[in-house]
């Protein structure tokens, strides 16, 4: 097939000879027709023009030539292109092209290598041939550009490729380094074996002026020690080398390169426990001391070809001077590793803070002795400035606590109860999960940490569930330290008095008593011997009210003699056994309802069964909590499904046509299509496809919707045209429903209305079957006063400041996040948090913390009214000015005035509102302003 295409252009070309493109605008059209058409002839008009382009030697503009090599680009990795025919051109073009234009056709000879595997292929052997003559020759080249060029086309076309870009690693110019550098991490990353010989020069690298050459020279030392890691350089392990080398470059002066250090730190594997643990320690170690030896067998060394003055007997002692310390006897490359993580932790720039801690908790995976030492330091980033360094701390020291228990000294327990009282939900909740996985030192260290749970109850009553979660833990794991003194002491009673009996909704007195009964079996029996009797019954209330807080076998903490409360307690328990073949039987039937409903969709569209029934199964499986989001996105399908069936249900009818109807339904289902589309992450090109063929079919049933309106011939034409629009979006592709909405294109619909009423009639949705991997956007808020009130009071002549918590899950662009505040007026207003105000969880999860968002509210009536807020996404309109009337329910008026379209293009919205959160609201009470009275009127 290529052949014959190459044969017909070569044909066409000697008829007609194609015009090489002189403008840019020109050219520049022709890379966005490219990327959307699938047409032969255009394609091949295009390749030819671009050959011309390529081959025209004296244009005015040599910028001109560039975009011909740009073009041809696109037009290699085009399907319908003859792929060898314009690489041919290209590689020819060097033999006659200037310095910026052979970089721009290596830069574009990379792309089409990288984007299409089998060029190579498609490229004849002379032209092979030219193309690595022509890298050999400009690699001599006196400018850096070219040379920088060509390295990167070099390891693309030569075998002995890394040999040749060894060499480049010490050229004059930063960029050539830094070109060859990248050449080696590229064929690192495809698979290839660096060799030895490469250690060298990564290390000289690592002390390169340029930063950008230190940043690859930190990957590239680590690549090659782990390729040979048990390789000895000076009695040293060339993985223990490479690690003290990239500990050094975390003194860097810039912060990408500390950055970066940090980060690859985290990548050693099997690192000696000296080295590790002198990173955590400014002071150089005893025990690393070392006696230079000679040179080990095999490789050389670093000072391979260097003679001493003073050469001295293999084996023998370097003579050094006594005294306090054998100063000399340490090598200074033993001293790189001290102190590393100290000085990485201290630095100003967040960034490098979150690496080093980052590659703290990675390192400690593989060495118990160095989690145990970084435990102190962990803990010292509870005082840090930054909310994001703090929960990255926390969150490392949860993970080595889930992996081996952290025996923790009195005065880290005072940091973390210091962190405790933390403003941000995110820093306060993960530090729960961290108390959970804590061993306390003593009696009093338990008190006072659960005098801390109690003050964090008063101050922040929504932290009830994860409090009472850790509070637990710890109590299974302090029974030891729990005797009657403490028991008395947390319950606030009395060894020689009667002591009043708590209230049994007390939250605080329910804190001591789930500490208290989660101990061990081993240790309730002192526990039960100094619980009074009302403790156990309140228990029944309490395992009631706090659901999974109290252990399953509770009623073996109560005596014999209180049997009402045995017998409350002794209830139906929790069999893991028989709640996972529940389980397992709710996942059967949500697989076999999804695949019910699956069918239906396809039985629906092919009017076998009706709309109702579709819609049934749809809510079923949306009410099923073991459904998966993909289960959950095909039912929110199925849904518009059913809603496009009952708007052609009414246009088969016979009676009167219902507009309003109609209005209301192509609403529901262009809303539906950009809220699916909007939250769901993960859906594929032919789901998105099958949406925006739904928008197309709304967009038809809203033009009938106003054909009792009478509007002028302006308004009409300029309704049809955003109609064109859209269907222009998918013009121009092989698929049968494309050639359909071409056709339909091709019509006047204004004048031909009956074509569109055609069209909706014969309408069939498309298949929407979304990929097992996909996730649904989910939100939700807390809306509160900063004065933590029940009403927060207000003037109107000032900004109201509200407090907004939010957690966001599976969002891709913050930036696409907005509020929507329902005013009491029911006037909705609209804002965007700042970026600051987003704190980063895990992959596309956010908490919002927006402590300050300021809200003009109006004078009102002077009655407490309610302002409600809901978080919603921005999602890019097919055609913005008809969707937002047909999202909105609403017809285009008849008195429109179709120059207010053509004068509101600038300022008018190009994204649909799509609503993912409930509402949150809050109750404001306005209040009249009274100005402070001064000194002379109190006088």
């Amino acid at each position: 097939m290529s052949a014959k295409r190459g044969y017909e252009a070569e044909s066409s070309t000697a008829n007609k000879k194609a015009l090489p493109y002189t403008t840019y605008e020109e050219a520049h059209q022709a890379l966005q027709t490219l990327k959307r058409t699938s047409i032969s002839d255009e394609v091949q008009e295009h390749e030819e023009r671009a050959i011309a382009t390529i081959d025209t030697a004296n244009l005015a503009s040599m910028v001109m030539r560039q975009l011909g090599v740009r073009v041809s680009a696109q037009l290699c990795v085009h399907p319908e292109t003859n792929a060898g025919r314009v690489g041919k051109a290209l590689v020819q073009a060097l033999e006659t092209s200037n310095a910026s234009m052979c970089c721009e056709i290596y830069m574009a000879l990379i792309n089409i290598f990288e984007a299409k595997d089998q060029f190579i292929k498609t490229l004849d052997t002379d032209t092979l041939r030219q193309l690595n003559t022509a890298v050999h020759r400009d690699l001599a080249n006196s400018q850096h550009h070219l040379r920088g060029a060509a390295l990167a086309m070099l390891m693309h076309v030569a075998d002995d490729a890394l040999d040749i870009v060894r060499r480049f690693t010490t050229d004059a110019h930063a960029k050539v380094r830094q070109a060859a550098l990248a050449a080696i991490q590229q064929a690192q990353m495809q698979g290839t074996l660096l060799p030895l010989e490469l250690y060298d020069d990564c290390v000289a690298a690592t002390k390169d002026t340029t930063e950008q050459v230190r940043l690859l020279a930190a990957d590239l030392v680590w690549a090659v020690a782990s390729a040979h890691s048990e390789h000895t350089v000076d009695d040293t392990r060339l993985i223990d080398d490479a690690f003290i080398r990239v500990c050094d470059m975390v003194n860097d002066g810039a912060v990408r390169v500390r950055q970066r250090a940090c980060v690859v730190l985290g990548r050693f594997r099997a690192v000696d426990a000296q080295y590790l643990a002198q990173t955590l320690s400014k002071q150089l170690m005893s025990h690393m001391k070392r006696v230079q030896r000679g040179p080990a067998r095999g490789y050389a060394g670093r000072n391979s070809g260097v003679k001493s003055s003073n050469p001295t007997p293999s084996g023998a002692a370097i003579p050094t001077p006594t005294g306090d310390a054998n100063v000399g006897d340490l090598r200074i490359l033993d001293s790189g590793a001290a102190g590393a993580f100290v000085h990485a932790l201290e630095d100003e720039f967040q960034e490098v803070r979150d690496a080093a801690i980052e590659s703290i908790l990675e390192l400690s995976s593989g060495s118990n002795e160095f989690a145990a030492r970084a435990v102190d330091f962990l803990v010292d980033m509870f005082n840090d400035s930054s909310d994001r360094v703090r929960i990255r701390a926390i969150r490392a020291l949860t993970a080595l606590g889930a992996r081996s228990l952290i025996r923790a000294t009195t005065e880290q327990l005072s940091i973390a109860e210091s962190a405790m009282r933390d403003s941000s939900s995110s820093v306060r909740c993960r530090m729960y999960e961290f108390l959970a996985h804590v061993s306390v030192p003593d009696t009093a260290a338990l008190l006072s940490l659960v005098q801390a749970f109690k003050a964090n109850l008063e101050t922040y009553p929504g932290d009830l569930p994860r409090i009472f979660a850790a509070i637990s833990s710890i109590g299974r794991r302090h029974g030891h330290l729990i005797g009657a003194p403490a028991v008395r002491s947390l319950l606030g009673i009395s060894e020689l008095y009667l002591s009043r009996e708590p209230r049994i909704d007390d939250t605080l007195y329910a804190a001591s008593v789930v500490l208290l009964v989660n101990a061990r079996k081993a240790h309730r029996s002192v526990i039960a011997a100094a619980l009074p009797d009302f403790v156990f019954r309140h228990l029944p209330y309490l395992q009631d009210k706090y659901p999974g807080s109290l252990p399953a076998d509770i009623v073996e903490l109560v005596p014999t003699r209180l049997s009402f409360v045995r017998r409350m307690l002794d209830r139906p328990g929790f069999d893991p056994a028989v709640d996972k073949m529940a389980r397992d039987d709710s996942l059967r039937q949500a697989a076999a309802a999804f695949e019910a409903m699956c069918i239906q969709i396809q039985e629906t569209i092919n009017n076998e069964v009706p709309a109702s029934t579709l819609q049934q199964s749809a809510l079923a499986v949306m009410k099923m909590k073991e459904s998966e989001p993909r289960h959950k996105a095909v039912a929110r399908y199925a849904e518009l499904v059913a809603l496009v069936l009952r708007a052609q249900d009414i246009m088969r009818s016979n009676g009167l046509p219902r507009y309003r109807e109609l209005a209301s339904l192509a609403a529901r289902i262009m809303y539906g299509s950009y809220s699916l589309e909007a939250r769901t992450l993960g859906l594929h090109t032919g789901c998105c496809r099958a949406l925006a063929y739904l928008r197309v079919f709304a967009h038809a049933i809203w033009l009938i919707s106003h054909a009792e309106l009478k509007h002028t011939a302006r308004v009409k034409a300029k309704m049809h045209e955003e109609f064109r629009t859209r269907l222009s979006l998918y013009t121009g592709r092989k698929q049968p429903i494309f050639a359909e909405l071409t056709e339909l294109s091709a019509t006047d619909t204004a004048d031909n209305p009956d074509e569109l009423v055609r069209f909706i009639r014969n309408f069939k949705a498309l298949e929407f079957m979304p990929q097992s991997r996909c996730q649904y956007a989910t939100v939700s808020v807390e809306l509160a006063t900063p004065s933590r009130r029940s009403q927060q009071e207000f003037n109107h002549l000032f900004p109201l400041s509200l407090q907004v918590n939010a957690q966001i899950c599976w969002v891709m662009r913050r930036d696409r996040v907005l509020m929507a505040v329902t005013l009491p007026t029911q006037k909705i207003c609209a804002m965007r948090p700042p970026p600051a105000a987003f704190k980063p969880m895990r992959d596309l999860h956010w908490s919002l913390e927006w402590h300050s968002a300021p809200l003009s509210l109006p004078l009102g009536s002077g009655e407490p009214a309610s302002v409600a807020l809901s978080v919603a996404l921005l999602h890019p309109a097919d055609v913005p000015w008809s969707d937002l009337f047909i999202v909105d329910g609403s017809l285009v008026p008849v008195s429109y005035d179709i120059s207010n379209y053509y004068k509101g293009a600038a300022e008018r919205s190009q994204f649909v509102r799509v609503t993912v959160s409930d509402s949150a609201s809050v109750t404001v009470n306005p209040i009249e302003f009274r100005p402070p009275a001064s000194s002379h009127t109190r006088a």
